[in-house]
């Protein structure tokens, strides 16, 4: 009777280790997996944020051309319209004195 009680005690005694057994392991896979979550979101947020720099810097080269196209567009305007005083400049104050005082 005691062998037989003794052998119970043995077996539930070997139940609960595996039941803790099993929880360790339930608790260990969690935690991997977290982990393992934690790291694809990481991974996902630095490719992210390469694409974010590389597609800046492209927006910022295309922004620098334009602004050159249109500064040497604007260059060229002053240009033509400095040379278009210099070439009527003495007649436009002869008119405009000649208005004035006509």
């Amino acid at each position: 009777m005691e062998d037989m009680i003794s052998k119970i005690i043995d077996m539930d005694k070997k139940a609960r280790d595996m039941t803790n057994a099993a929880r360790q392991s339930k608790i260990d896979y969690e935690k991997e997996i977290i982990h393992t979550k934690e790291k694809i979101k990481n991974e996902y947020l630095e490719r992210a944020n390469e694409r974010i720099r590389i597609n800046t810097q492209a927006a910022q080269k295309k922004a620098d051309e334009k602004l050159a196209r249109i500064e040497e567009q604007n260059e060229e305007v002053i240009r033509k319209m400095n040379k278009t005083y210099d070439d009527y400049r003495e007649k436009w104050v002869e008119d405009i004195v000649s208005r004035v005082t006509g």
